[in-house]
């Protein structure tokens, strides 16, 4: 089903919950630094330990080492962070520090603390200059000995402009137009077991050609062997299924055709090690599916979806130990096939399951009852992780346990009571971390009886908290009782570029209705908030000035109890109260609050407190009037630039955070950088104070890079001002390197601008999608109709060609496209220009083909003309580039 938008993000082993909160509380507050201490300087020593107690958050099998701040992990490169700015490379990562690395030599390593014989690597690469990413290796050591070039890529990061974004760079107007979405995940098997004390470092090697990379955790396992195949359990690799495992053909006729004999002949299937790959949903319902577990049997391609019924659900269906790769890199809620697992599944279990670079983890759809999604991995998606959208029914008993999500581009977990209620469901022991929109866990109106306990939720990268519960998106009204207890909160809240003030870790919404429905808040711990930890939010969204308005209108929240939490090192306020209504406090204690206990400037909404309240007495009206400035992009990135030429100009974006105005020093970079006045929107002397409808607070400058020598360069973009706070700084790297083909100085591609027909096109794959300088949509002709068909591009004028290049999505399995090159002079007569051959397109050397032109070639139009594909009965292209 199509995923509703928003413009502001869309909706959206368990212990006693009673023993969880007698231990956390004491833990947590024993950890705490002393009063005072700073939210960005805090450690996340707090999380780590409770983590390990098996208090909070799920019972991963890996072990995680920040490259930053491991005491097993050592650098010569940068450690970028504490950053809790949005478009900050730090801020997206998890505990908002990462290592950056920048030119050969530098690395950085780590000391296993445990035996292990696999790893995977959250990291970032910069973009390419038009978008659609870079692909480079990265040198990989085990104990000094060079092991492996892993292959990384930011095609799936990278997202610019407005919700729900695109992949287009842009740098604009700080409501929106702020480049983000920087990490992917890589993960690796080693030859063998590595014992404890072994050392794993990555390096930049003379032939890993990325401007920098940027490592943020490495999180080492130890896997154990291919699992069998299950008693009864057909193998679909075996007769009478014989599906291909080798990833070099399109097998989802196959394998649905094996999973309905399956169930219809009462059989579990059995997908033995190997990559299937598939280009359409798998629709699945009373059936068993079990791989040889999620680093060996790997379902990837387009459309990677297991689809279960709607009204009524799919039911008794049970898949585990297997991984789904898809190769989502922008997200499009007018596609329902690049979700996981999504629509109804009743009477059922997912377990076991890694999800990457899909859009959504899982979407479930009411009316669901009954159904376990446990020790999931999901990372890298464009929108949610899991959500329980009860549509078109309520999603009742749903048990959401164990499961570790990372950087999503919607919330974490989500309970959204669309049109009916999400009752019974629990929602426990999970790790939710950089959630890059929205909360780690959001509630959206609910049933009754849902339970959010024991989780770990850390470092909300925007416009969300660690927890939200709202009235929003149309929900139903929430009957309630919502329990949420016994969670640890870490860097969780922003601050919000959409409001120009801080979300509170634990917030409530009232957007559309009064919330009147019990809400308990029992037993967390709030640690290292950047801003509040309890906010309640006002229906009117005051911004600017009117954030002092009394709460006295808009709708109500009440019925909330909070009790025996403990809020360590919070950034601005314990409450934050903007909404009118009642909440009844006993047994929260408070330790290093940046600001004063509560912020209230008026009559409308009551603190009902009772015994055991410490550390939060003060009251006060106001945002902090001086804070920092924030710039964006954090690292700036020059690529392909030449020797003694000035590279085009990239945009720095600068904003006054603080609610007074401010004072801007002359900005300034050196080493080979230059900075000047950006025509559309220059800086002044000053800015005005933080308000998302002034135009005044925030500016752009231009910088350019002139390379004095071949290799990478770095400098400082150093600028001075924020109501008496240090300079705020940018990253600025050059490098002379044409990695990614569309640097500053790179050769054109003239498709670009070209005008692209096809002779036929599937519904949703047109021509126009192999010039859009995005390599993970393509131009698919229409399926079964036949060979030749023609992919042609109209350049307007004549203009020297001397290559073509072709490519495919990177993640796509080999096949071999038969193909001729034609050209025209008027767009109307054609010739040959390169005669009819095989070419493979192979995903070792990205899926891509270069095709050299006869010398001299000067055509208005030039011609694929596809006569045969391996991989598909149709014509395939993601990209046809054109190079003078």
């Amino acid at each position: 089903m199509p995923l509703p938008a928003s413009p502001r993000g869309r909706r959206r082993r368990v212990r006693a919950v009673a023993a969880v909160a007698a231990f956390l509380l004491p833990a947590a507050l024993a950890l705490a630094l002393p009063s005072g201490a700073s939210a960005a300087s805090a450690s996340p020593a707090p999380s780590a330990a409770l983590a390990a107690e098996g208090l909070a958050g799920a019972p991963v099998p890996f072990t995680e080492q920040n490259a930053a701040t491991s005491p097993s992990a050592h650098t010569n490169g940068t450690v970028l962070g504490p950053d809790y700015h949005y478009g900050s490379l730090a801020a997206e990562a998890t505990g908002r520090q990462a290592v950056q690395l920048a030119g050969q030599g530098q690395y950085v390593s780590f000391r296993l603390t445990r035996a292990a014989n696999a790893v995977d690597f959250h990291y970032a690469l910069p973009d390419s200059l038009h978008g659609g990413g870079i692909a480079a290796p990265l040198s990989l050591y085990v104990d000094d000995r060079p092991t492996a070039a892993l292959s990384l890529t930011s095609q799936f990061s990278w997202l610019y402009g407005q919700y729900p974004f695109r992949n287009t760079p842009m740098v604009g107007q700080p409501n929106g137009e702020v480049p983000h979405d920087f990490y992917n995940d890589v993960r690796y098997r080693f030859a063998s077991t590595l014992p404890a004390g072994t050392v794993v470092k990555l390096q930049v090697d003379a032939g890993d050609d990325a401007p920098w990379y940027v490592i943020n955790t490495a999180d080492f396992e130890q896997v154990a062997a291919p699992k069998a195949a299950p008693a009864g359990y057909a193998d679909v690799t075996q007769a009478p299924y014989h599906v291909d495992n080798t990833g070099a053909s399109d097998v989802t006729a196959a394998l649905q055709s094996a999973v309905d004999t399956a169930s219809a002949a009462g059989q579990g299937l059995y997908l033995p090690p190997g990559t299937y790959t598939v280009s359409s949903p798998l629709n699945v319902d009373h059936i068993a599916i079990a791989g040889a577990g999620q680093w060996y049997t790997v379902l990837t391609g387009k459309n990677v979806e297991f689809n279960g019924k709607q009204n009524p659900a799919s039911s008794h269906v049970e898949i585990s130990d297997l991984a789904l790769y898809g190769n989502v890199d922008v997200r499009d809620d007018s596609n329902s096939e690049d979700t996981g697992f999504n629509g109804g599944f009743s009477d059922s279990t997912i377990a076991d399951v890694w999800i990457q670079n899909e859009k959504v983890g899982a979407w479930i759809v009411g009316p669901s009852s009954n159904l376990t999604i446990r020790q999931l991995r999901i990372q890298d998606t464009t929108a949610d992780g899991i959500n329980l959208d009860a549509a078109d029914g309520p999603v009742t008993g749903a048990r959401i346990t164990g499961n570790f999500l990372r950087n999503t581009q919607d919330d974490g977990l989500a309970l959204w009571s669309q049109n009916y209620g999400d009752t019974g469901d629990t929602l426990t022991h999970n790790t939710v971390d950089s959630p890059g929109l929205a909360n780690n866990i959001g509630v959206y109106g609910a049933g009754a009886g849902d339970v959010i306990s024991g989780n770990l939720l850390q470092d909300t990268v925007t416009r969300g908290g660690g927890i939200g519960i709202g009235q929003r998106f149309g929900s139903v009204p929430m009957s309630g009782p919502l329990d949420i207890t016994g969670n640890l909160l870490v860097r969780t809240g922003q601050w919000d570029p959409g409001w120009d003030y801080g979300v509170g870790a634990i917030w409530f919404d009232p957007q559309q209705g009064d919330m009147t429905a019990p809400v308990r808040i029992t037993g967390n711990a709030i640690l290292d908030s950047p801003y509040e930890a309890f906010m309640f939010q006002n229906s009117n969204a005051y911004v600017g000035s009117a954030v002092t308005t009394p709460p006295t209108a808009g709708y109500r929240v009440t019925n909330v109890a909070i009790r025996d939490n403990l809020v360590a090192r919070v950034g601005s306020y314990v409450f934050q109260d903007q909404a009118p209504g009642a909440v009844s406090v006993a047994g929260t204690i408070a330790t290093g609050v940046g600001g004063v206990g509560v912020f209230s400037c008026g009559p409308g909404f009551t603190i009902n407190r009772g015994p055991g309240d410490f550390g939060w007495d003060s009251t006060g009206c106001g945002m902090p009037a001086g804070s920092p400035l924030w710039a964006y992009p954090s690292t700036t990135t020059f690529e392909a630039a030449a020797v003694g030429q000035a590279t085009p100009v990239q945009r720095v974006a600068i904003m006054n955070t603080g609610t007074a105005p401010t004072t801007l020093g002359p900005i300034t970079a050196g080493g080979g950088f230059t900075v000047s006045p950006d025509p559309t929107h220059p800086c002044p002397g000053s800015l005005t104070a933080t308000s998302p409808t002034d135009n005044a607070n925030w500016c752009l400058v231009d910088v350019s890079y002139t390379a004095a020598a071949t290799g990478i360069a770095q400098g400082t973009l150093t600028i001075p001002g924020g109501q008496g706070h240090a300079p705020t700084t940018v990253r600025l790297v050059g490098d002379t390197d044409g990695i990614g083909g569309s640097g500053g100085v790179a050769p054109t591609n003239l498709a670009l601008g070209a005008t692209m027909t096809a002779s036929s096109a599937l519904p949703g794959f047109p021509a126009a999608n192999a010039n859009d300088d995005n390599s993970g949509s393509y131009w698919e002709s229409q399926d079964g109709q036949g060979f030749p068909q023609t992919l042609t591009a109209d350049l307007g004028t004549a203009q020297p060609e001397s290559s073509v290049v072709l490519t495919l999505p990177s993640n796509w399995g080999s096949r071999v496209q038969t193909l001729s090159v034609l050209g025209s002079p008027d767009g109307t007569a054609f010739t040959t220009l390169v005669p009819p051959a095989a070419y493979t397109f192979d995903p070792a050397t990205q899926n891509t083909v270069t095709i050299p032109l006869p010398a001299g070639t000067s055509e208005r139009a030039l011609r694929l003309v596809v006569t045969g594909n391996t991989g598909w009965p149709a014509a395939q292209l993601s990209e046809f580039e054109i190079f003078g």
